[in-house]
Parts: structure tokens; C-alpha cells; sequence
């Protein structure tokens, strides 16, 4: 739903409202997003705590902890709203951060019913995480499916009808009450017993979630740092239209980010399942399997926006944008270099293992940041990509990866060298066939996308089996692909029958 709503608004937006004033909207929303660090990484820490209770059957526990979390996540909303309103009232919010194009009155009301929409989603999302940590991933899905089909819907309709930002951020909070109200009544009628009460919680759950929880705290308010101040720096310094074609483009290069993450969020309670249990061997090969994975997916995708990309950058904004092939292609570098050690991040996080990680986080946040300052005004936004690059090649690359071997006991030393020497291999292939690709296809712009598209993802596949995997991997994914044959076969075989 990310993916799609990201592909269809973009150009709605900027059918309806000037470049200016979406760049705007965007800076609005950066501001908003800084409000999700007042979960202090709640939310992920009780998650993995309930998931390991529920795995080793012990319910008193899970629900103590679940009460506990619920009973924090209430009064934080509450308390937020009503401090947040007042604060926005007085201060001069929109003017700090170079807001033109609507009034200051009117900036702060929107941020502050996007901030309330952003803060009661907090302790809505625990009622529909508890069908996740009882192994049902699919159902707490399909939920954050709907609220995300209701915000496309809303905004869709809003700007078809050509509304302001006001009714836009007004109607964007009936999704989540919605989706909310139908979590509760579905638990009430399938698993009453797992509902929170607010009775069972104690200050004594809150604070052994406490510790964990402010580590997530610490690497949410990082990505917060890494994602959207360079928004706020660049509508400071730049202007609305640099900020639109800032955002446009990082999403753009992240869009395969968006198709890798649903395999991570559906791995991440297997995971904390897998460590619950002392499952070292499974865990260390799915470390070695998504690692190869992640980048064979990100090689694939930017070795075809390499040559592809500023012709689906008109297309995708119908002209509105002029894209900058330089700024897309520091991006595209910058996403290959982080899939590695963001799939290994996965496994410190789901055993909530992740002092160092969080570490890592923030001094790459804090590197990358000062980095962009000082880049900004003679790079223009190249700045962005540049300046992520080098806080995270200064406190990610290593350390990170590291960490994760630690934990899951692997051999550091031989397996960064088979990784990065992958990394390699594999881009090159993706991006070789990229240039092929490119040279050699023919048809319209959708149909040469597809055969770039094609030929970067063959050969970065072909890479990532031959010279990403070990020989046992492969021997193993070979014979478990073999197995599902035969189960498919026999499958048909009775049906016909």
C-alpha cells in the first residue's frame, strides 16, 4: 500500500497544488513524524518480550507485560495531545522551519491533527500487534492494511475535490478510529482473554520494558534524524520546490526498500521465536540468506534506475519535476550500501539485543547530519545522499554487521569478507546489465523499464547464487525447493484424482 500510494499521490499532489506548497506539506509532515519518538520504542520491545513469553506459554507473564505497555501508551497519548496543542498555539513553529505558503495559525492546527492521528495510533496498534505475537503476523497485517488503504482513500478524495491541507489532515484520522474500533471488536469476539486491562498493569513491567525500550527509542529518533531533518534543513535553506524534488526522489530509489521490508517485518517474530527457543543454527542461516538477498534485490532495482531513472521520474510527475540523475544515483549507492547491515540489524532487534545497534544508529545519524550542513549549500541536495553515506560508512558498515555475528555466533571475519566481496560481484552484475539493458531495449517507456528491469534482476539472481551463497546454502535451498516440487506435484496429482 506504501508502494502504491506513494506511485499514485505524488502526481495528484502535484496536479493539485503547486510544487511549493506539496514541499510544504512534506516539511509539515516532517515535523509530525518527530512525535512517533515519544513511543520511546515501546511498542517494538514489548512485542519481542510477549512474543518470547507466548512461545514458552507462559500467559501471565504476556499478559502483564501487555497491560503494562497499554496503560503507558494511554497516558502518553493523552499527555501529548494536550501539551502539544498548547506548545503549538504559542510557538512559531511554521516560521522556523520556512513555511510561505500558509498561515502560522493554520500550520500548527495541521500539525497538530496529524500529531494526534500519529499519537493514538500508538496504543490502537497494540490491540492489533496482538494478534502478531500470537503467531497470527497475516491478521495484525490485513489491519495496518486497512488504515493504510483508509489514509490512500481519504487523501485521494480530498485532493480530487481539490481540498486544503486542513481537510486533508482533518479526514486522515477516521481511518485509524476505524480500523481501531473493528481491532477491538475482533478480539473481543475471537480472543477476549488476550485483550489488555488496564487493571493488570504495574509499574514493574513498565520498567523492566523500560531499558530495551529506550534503545528503540534511541534508533527511531535516529532514523527520524536521518529521514526527515535534511527535509527541514532543505526547506530552510532551499525552498519548498528543493524539498519536493528531495522527497520525490529519495522515494523513488526506495521503493525496493519498501518491497524488502514486508519480509522483514514477517521474519522478525519468527526470529524472536527462533532465539526464544536456542535455534542458533536456523537463525544463523537466515542471517546468511537475507543478508545475500537483501542486496541481490537492491543491485537489481539500481542497477535499472541507474539509466532508467530520470525517464521514470518525468513520467511518474508527469513533467511537473525535473529530475537531477546525480542526486537518484547518490541515493541508489547509498540504498546498496545499507542493505547488508540493515538485514543484520534484524536479528539484535528481534532479540531485543540491540545496544550497539542503537549506538550505531546514533552516531550515524549525528555524522550524516553534519555532514549535510556543512555540504549542503555547495553540493545543493546531493548533500543528502553524501552526507548519509558518510555517517554510515563511519558508524554502520562495520559495527553493525559485527554485532549481529556476535550474537548469533558466526564467524565475523569470514563471513564480512564473503559479504562485501558479494556486494561487489553482485552490483557489478546488476548494474552491467543495467547498461546492456538499457542500450539494447526497445518499445515505449513501460515496456523498456520491464526489460532493463528483467535483465538487472536475472543477473544479480545469478550472482547472488553463485558467489553470495555458501555451498551448503545452496545444497539446502536446492533441496527444499525440491521437496515443494514434489508437494506441488502430489498436490495436483490428487485434485485430479
Amino acid at each position: 500500500m506504501n508502494v502504491v500510494g506513494n506511485l499514485v499521490l505524488v502526481p495528484l499532489f502535484l496536479s493539485r497544488w503547486s510544487t511549493a506548497k506539496y514541499g510544504e506539506w512534506m516539511a509539515l509532515c516532517a515535523v509530525v513524524a518527530y512525535f512517533s519518538l515519544t513511543d520511546l520504542g515501546m511498542n517494538s520491545a514489548a512485542a519481542n518480550a510477549m512474543i518470547a513469553a507466548y512461545a514458552r506459554n507462559d500467559l501471565a507473564r504476556y499478559r502483564y507485560l501487555q497491560s503494562s505497555a497499554m496503560a503507558f501508551y494511554l497516558g502518553l497519548a493523552g499527555g501529548i495531545s494536550l501539551l502539544s496543542g498548547i506548545l503549538l498555539v504559542r510557538l512559531p513553529v511554521a516560521t522556523w522551519i520556512g513555511i510561505r505558503e500558509v498561515p502560522a495559525r493554520l500550520a500548527g492546527a495541521i500539525i497538530w491533527l496529524l500529531a494526534v492521528r500519529l499519537l493514538w495510533q500508538m496504543p490502537a496498534a497494540q490491540l492489533g500487534s496482538v494478534y502478531r505475537t500470537m503467531g497470527n503476523l497475516a491478521c495484525t497485517e490485513w489491519l495496518t492494511n486497512l488504515q493504510a488503504t483508509g489514509i490512500l482513500v481519504v487523501t485521494v478524495a480530498v485532493l480530487w475535490f481539490h481540498g486544503d491541507m486542513l481537510s486533508l489532515a482533518m479526514w486522515s484520522v477516521a481511518p485509524m478510529i476505524l480500523v481501531a474500533l473493528g481491532a477491538w471488536l475482533s478480539l473481543r469476539r475471537s480472543h477476549p482473554q488476550m485483550l489488555p486491562k488496564l487493571s493488570e498493569a504495574r509499574l514493574a513491567g513498565l520498567r523492566e520494558l523500560l531499558n530495551p525500550s529506550l534503545l528503540f527509542g534511541l534508533i527511531m529518533l535516529s532514523m527520524a534524524l536521518t529521514l526527515q531533518a535534511p527535509v527541514l534543513l532543505v526547506s530552510r535553506v532551499l525552498g519548498g520546490a528543493a524539498v519536493a524534488l528531495l522527497v520525490t526522489t529519495r522515494t523513488l530509489a526506495n521503493v525496493i526498500r519498501q518491497a524488502i521490508g514486508p519480509i522483514q517485518i514477517a521474519l522478525w517474530p519468527e526470529l524472536t521465536r527462533l532465539d526464544a527457543v536456542g535455534a542458533e543454527a536456523a537463525l544463523r542461516l537466515g542471517h546468511r540468506l537475507l543478508t545475500v538477498g537483501s542486496v541481490a534485490l537492491c543491485a537489481a532495482f539500481g542497477g535499472a534506475l541507474w539509466f532508467e531513472g530520470a525517464g521514470v521520474m518525468a513520467v511518474w510527475t508527469r513533467g511537473k519535476l525535473s529530475a537531477d540523475p546525480w542526486l537518484l544515483r547518490y541515493f541508489l549507492i547509498a540504498m546498496v550500501l545499507q542493505a547488508p547491515w540493515l538485514a543484520s540489524s534484524l536479528f539484535t532487534t528481534a532479540s531485543n539485543r540491540h545496544r550497539r545497534l542503537a549506538q550505531s544508529y546514533a552516531i550515524s545519524a549525528i555524522l550524516a547530519l553534519a555532514a549535510i550542513a556543512l555540504l549542503l549549500r555547495p553540493c545543493g541536495l546531493a548533500a543528502v545522499p553524501l552526507g548519509g553515506l558518510i555517517g554510515e560508512a563511519l558508524a554502520s558498515y562495520h559495527f553493525v554487521i559485527k554485532d549481529a555475528c556476535g550474537v548469533l555466533k558466526e564467524d565475523y571475519p569470514r563471513f564480512v569478507a564473503r559479504l562485501w566481496a558479494g556486494v561487489g560481484v553482485i552490483s557489478l552484475a546488476g548494474w552491467s546489465a543495467g547498461y546492456l539493458g538499457s542500450s539494447l531495449a526497445i518499445g515505449p517507456a513501460p515496456l523498456r523499464w520491464l526489460e532493463v528491469g528483467i535483465s538487472t534482476t536475472t543477473s544479480a539472481a545469478l550472482a547472488a547464487w553463485t558467489v553470495g551463497l555458501q555451498r551448503g546454502d545452496r545444497q539446502l535451498l536446492t533441496r527444499w525447493g525440491h521437496i515443494r516440487w514434489v508437494a506441488l506435484r502430489a498436490a495436483q496429482a490428487e485434485l485430479a484424482a
